[in-house]
């Protein structure tokens, strides 16, 4: 049993080992996911009034590793930042931005990043209910067209799959009639290359 066990953790530590990059690399790692949005800082009839809707998410991101413990990464995601108004039949805001971020990954252990950075966000869709514009109204207009955020997470990775959660944190209003910030928790899945 002893021996079993001594196999097994080596094979663990050897796994986590190989699925980390070496000082100096370059690599690129597309992903799929999803988000969970939420609306803060807004009036409080306003915030009581929007929860929180699944939406989408898909990206690649390149990571150059300065040395054994720490790398820089930077990427360009789609992501769906999806609300739900609850006093309306539970209608769904949809807007996509183009999401740009830079973090830096510092590696507690083998596999394992925590990570933290600066967002760039541009308004790509707004949509409600399904419908870009309602009764002469674009839905883009009621947005600002950008906004940062700042995206606090993990990551772990196993022969080169990274599974990557992160919380972002809207900085700057992404609404153009009220002081609501978007935040949305994320969870992606990627391969690196």
């Amino acid at each position: 049993m002893k021996k079993l066990l001594t196999i097994t953790a080596a094979a663990l530590m050897a796994i986590s080992a190989s699925a980390q990059s070496e000082a100096g690399s370059l690599t690129w790692k597309p992903n799929v996911g999803f988000t969970i949005a939420s609306v803060t800082g807004a009036d409080d009839d306003v915030k009581d009034d929007r929860g929180a809707a699944v939406g989408l998410t898909a990206g690649v991101e390149a990571m150059y590793m300065i040395n054994d413990k720490f790398g820089v990464a930077t990427g360009l995601n789609y992501m769906g930042y999806n609300i739900k108004f609850k006093d309306q039949d539970d209608i769904i805001g949809s807007n996509y931005y183009f999401n740009i971020p830079v973090t830096a990954n510092y590696y507690v252990v083998p596999g394992l990043a925590l990570k933290a950075g600066l967002a760039f966000n541009i308004l790509s869709t707004a949509k409600y209910d399904g419908k870009s514009e309602v009764e002469g109204y674009k839905m883009k207009d009621g947005y600002e067209t950008t906004f940062f955020s700042v995206p606090l997470g993990a990551s772990y990775e196993i022969n080169n799959f990274v599974f990557d959660a992160r919380y972002s944190i809207g900085v700057t209003s992404a609404s153009a009639d009220t002081d609501g910030s978007l935040n949305a928790f994320s969870f992606t899945v990627g391969y690196k290359f």
